[in-house]
């Protein structure tokens, strides 16, 4: 059965979330300040609860408190509203680093993000296979770190999802080496936005959906104007593969975000449900 749900990059914009860009000596500056806040996200299950997304997943960056009383509001929040925590997205660290020092401590503070994940009653989390080039080397450590989190999470109830992302993983052949190698029960996101980054979109689209547990999906836009023959290509591939978990509905702007997202949820509900 598919769950539509949305991301709260859906909604970085109205969020104003803590955004850091390197000035130019490389210093990272927090730019909230320029994207002022339309929406909290205690206020973002009710938000999309009204119009009927129930499912939402959180990027880490998001969370403006880590404090177990502001977790514990959130989680409040979200079961008033009747909205499910599929996964916290963990958008930092990198596990396949050939630093043993920078890689030990990035696999320990992902364990902390799994422990706050569990605290908001989350399903899971969803970890990312590295920014290394995509090595023999780079991906057993990759692997490596991946089979110890899945552990972890196991170990407190939590899933643990990876996802064709960052350069470690962007490619189908080496996600699935990384995947293989980790050698324990994972979950995979399928990006569409992240397959384009490959040289045959669609064609990694298909090569992933057999094993597919969720699916961020994102549309090109001109303004209001969704490319529907494209996007519908995209839907097409997971009708084909008789998917059945989450989509989340990801827009990249920071203007028009909801409305935009909206649009996405009507072409998939006529096309797909």
């Amino acid at each position: 059965m598919i769950q539509l749900a949305i991301s709260s990059w859906t909604v970085h914009g109205a969020l104003g979330q803590v955004w850091y860009e390197p000035d130019a000596n490389g210093v990272m500056i927090n730019k909230s300040d320029e994207h002022p806040a339309t929406l909290t996200l205690l206020d973002l299950p009710a938000h999309m609860a009204n119009d009927g997304i129930s499912v939402l997943e959180v990027c880490n960056f998001h969370l403006p408190s880590i404090d177990d009383a502001y977790l514990t509001q959130f989680k409040s929040a979200l079961d008033d509203a009747g909205v499910t925590l599929a996964n916290l997205l963990v958008d930092t660290g990198n596990l396949s680093s050939l630093d043993d020092e920078k890689w030990r401590a990035d696999i320990e503070m992902t364990k902390r993000w799994q422990d706050i994940a569990s605290k908001l009653g989350a399903k899971g989390t969803r970890i990312d296979c590295g920014t290394e080039t995509p090595t023999l080397e780079t991906r057993q450590r990759s692997a490596e770190a991946l089979r110890e989190l899945v552990e972890y999470g196991n170990s407190i109830g939590i899933d643990t999802t990876t996802e064709n992302w960052r350069a470690t993983s962007v490619e189908p052949d080496d996600l699935f080496d990384i995947i293989e190698h980790i050698d324990r029960p994972i979950k995979l996101c399928v990006d569409f936005g992240n397959a384009e980054k490959t040289a045959d979109k669609y064609g990694t689209i298909e090569r992933l959906m057999p094993h597919a547990d969720s699916i961020h999906c994102k549309g090109h836009f001109d303004g209001m104007t969704l490319d529907v023959d494209e996007f519908h290509q995209s839907l097409d591939i997971i009708k084909k593969h008789d998917f059945s978990g989450h989509i989340s509905l990801i827009d990249d702007g920071t203007e028009n975000e909801w409305e935009r997202t909206l649009i996405l949820k009507d072409h998939i509900a006529k096309h797909l449900l």
